[in-house]
């Protein structure tokens, strides 16, 4: 089995957690199944020799970890330090650009407070992953942004709108 085939499998495992995640609203279970998402993801991305992109989902898997216990938001600053650190250590063009700033977005998500923001940032965040993984060439991290996307907006709509129509 090639690289690349075996790199597809683990991001389409990835995106049965992605798929999974914005349907919880717990806030923990949301940020485990994201933090086992972002470890295959980044396997994934080791694999098609992405080495900003697979740095960042590590430390992004860390931060969602992290966010389980700690959900103070001066810790973001640590984690936006990780993640600038980690694209100059492996920095290799525009797409070391683009994971840098979806990875900040998701950083800033994840350590929000408010429920409807983090889904929100964490939305723009795949938005910015996704013309990153257009770029590098990998339909299944494509699919699985995309995925994530119409998941969250199910979730958004499920868990606020829904609720709101029924008190009016």
């Amino acid at each position: 089995m090639s690289f690349f085939i075996a790199s597809q499998i683990l991001a389409g495992l990835a995106s049965l957690f992605d798929i999974a995640s914005f349907q919880f609203k717990s806030r923990n279970k949301l940020l485990t199944t994201l933090f086992i998402s972002a470890l295959l993801i980044a396997a994934h991305f080791a694999l098609l020799k992405e080495w900003t992109a697979a740095c960042l989902l590590v430390i992004g898997a860390c931060r969602y970890l992290a966010g389980i216990f700690i959900s103070d938001p001066r810790m973001k600053w640590l984690f936006y330090l990780v993640t600038l650190l980690g694209t100059a250590l492996t920095f290799s063009g525009i797409t070391s650009v683009l994971s840098c700033i979806g990875s900040l977005f998701h950083t800033k998500a994840s350590f929000s407070r408010n429920d409807k923001l983090m889904r929100w940032l964490m939305v723009i965040g795949t938005v910015v992953w996704l013309i990153h993984d257009i770029i590098v060439g990998s339909p299944v991290a494509v699919l699985l942004d995309v995925l994530f996307i119409i998941s969250s907006a199910i979730g958004y709509y499920r868990i606020h709108i829904k609720k709101l129509l029924l008190l009016t």
